[in-house]
């Protein structure tokens, strides 16, 4: 090999005998380490480095979990800590229950139904089920009569539920599904907390309905389904509602 080429930096691969100043006779490996390993481009042999990948991938892994339950944690603090039923049973409401009222949902996916937000557990949800991204996803209640609504609470987790997040809302309410009005919209942003519709509030007074829809318009990152984790719908007492308005009757702007 001559001088040139140690400038250039050549390296010739041969194989023939290399003879040893002992008289042993060895042959060049292609691998230059002589120990038929392949190597990566860090120099560390190609099962080093595949061993170091699997080894981020596991703290990663540890670290995403524990990430989750931090989340869950705080979801279950701001969940119990922000509920709304203390607030609406010192003003004289209560929550509707399942047997004052049918529940129906647009779609689900099966297992997690209308009942998993009614189970009063932050870390389960409704989702739905929809094959057209346009359809608007729907929370029906048919009350078996007259009922006085005064808030609508639902519980959402947008650092859990991302593109499932609902951001705006309609409340509607009627007497049928065929004169339902629009009562009020609710913007969601990103963050886990209750969002309340007080519609006393809103409107002035508890509304009277015998039929009561949520609907999701659109969510967070233009998702197609939804979540919703909890749903509260709390009505006031007949006797305590007539004996602070001081009446008989509610108008009820409109809604029969």
């Amino acid at each position: 090999m001559s001088s040139d080429d140690h400038q250039l930096g050549v390296v010739f691969f041969s194989d023939e005998p290399i003879g040893s100043d002992d008289g042993s006779v060895s042959f060049a490996s292609e691998d230059n380490t002589g120990s038929g390993i392949p190597i990566g481009t860090s120099g560390r042999s190609l099962e080093g480095e595949e061993e170091d990948e699997e080894e981020e991938e596991e703290i990663e892994d540890d670290d995403r979990r524990m990430d989750d339950s931090e989340r869950e944690r705080h979801a279950r603090q701001v969940y119990e800590d922000t509920h709304p039923g203390p607030a609406q049973i010192a003003r004289g409401s209560r929550e509707i229950g399942e047997h004052e009222a049918l529940w129906f949902v647009s779609t689900f996916r099966p297992d997690w139904g209308v009942e998993k937000m009614r189970d009063n557990d932050p870390l389960t949800y409704w989702q739905s089920d929809c094959p057209n991204p346009k359809s608007p996803h729907t929370i029906d209640l048919c009350f078996r009569q007259a009922t006085f609504i005064s808030q609508v609470s639902f519980f959402i987790d947008y650092f859990q539920d991302e593109s499932y997040t609902p951001k705006r809302i309609s409340i509607r309410g009627g007497t049928t599904y065929r004169d339902l009005q629009e009562i009020t919209v609710i913007e969601c942003g990103e963050g886990v907390r209750w969002h309340n519709a007080d519609l006393i509030s809103i409107i002035g007074e508890p509304v009277r309905l015998w039929q009561l829809q949520i609907a999701i318009v659109n969510t967070h990152l233009n998702g197609r389904d939804t979540h919703i984790r909890q749903l509260k719908v709390y009505s006031v007492l007949p006797s305590h509602a007539t004996k602070k308005a001081g009446a008989t009757n509610f108008t009820n702007k409109g809604l029969r």
